[in-house]
């Protein structure tokens, strides 16, 4: 009885090789894909596929020691480890301590900064945040309950208010930032992100 994927006329014969030679080219393209992937990772290189921040490049870039971030900087964080793609389905897996991805965000509240949060939007130094109304739910998961921040906070040492920005600014309504989670502080940046390098 012949294996099934066998060639039928034994494997030295030019059909079986013919059927191998069509598979090699494929195959030596996945991995040099996969390879250039990696390699790019390893050198910093990002790629935001999602609609809170400009679509594009990004190029991370370590912080120093005793760096401090300022407003607009663009950072990759991992959100709080109680942020779960399990909580919140529309979060998907890596390898952030709450097995999330991590996030590309912008800093738009430093040390110091007061921010009063509500439903109705975020208000930073009394300065109101373009599109940060909060949502109560999302349009494709409407039975997850989000959280909320609301109240007054001020910033501490190394603590940051993180927003999405949007591709568009309207999408930054949609963003999953510290609305719904806190502020973050400094431990939990991975580095500055750049667009394009």
């Amino acid at each position: 009885m012949q294996a099934q994927g066998a060639c039928p006329c034994g494997p030295g014969h030019q059909r079986c090789r013919i059927h191998w030679g069509r598979l090699m080219v494929p195959l030596a393209l996945m991995a040099m894909t996969l390879g250039a992937v990696q390699l790019a990772t390893r050198e910093g290189w990002r790629i935001n596929l999602t609609e809170s921040e400009p679509l594009g490049f990004y190029r991370l870039r370590p912080l120093q020691d005793d760096e401090t971030l300022s407003r607009g900087t663009k950072v990759e964080l991992c959100p709080p480890a109680w942020v779960t793609p399990r909580a919140f389905p529309f979060y998907l897996s890596g390898d952030c301590p709450g097995g999330g991805m991590p996030m590309l965000k912008t800093v738009v509240g430093v040390p110091g900064d007061s921010i009063v949060g509500s439903l109705q939007g975020v208000w930073i130094n009394g300065r109101e945040l373009p599109n940060s109304g909060q949502l109560l739910r999302t349009a494709a998961y409407p039975w997850i309950h989000l959280p909320h921040q609301q109240g007054r906070f001020v910033l501490g040492k190394g603590q940051y208010w993180v927003y999405g920005s949007g591709a568009r600014p309207a999408l930054a309504a949609q963003s999953f930032d510290s609305r719904y989670w806190g502020a973050i502080d400094i431990q939990q940046i991975r580095g500055m992100a750049n667009a394009g390098g």
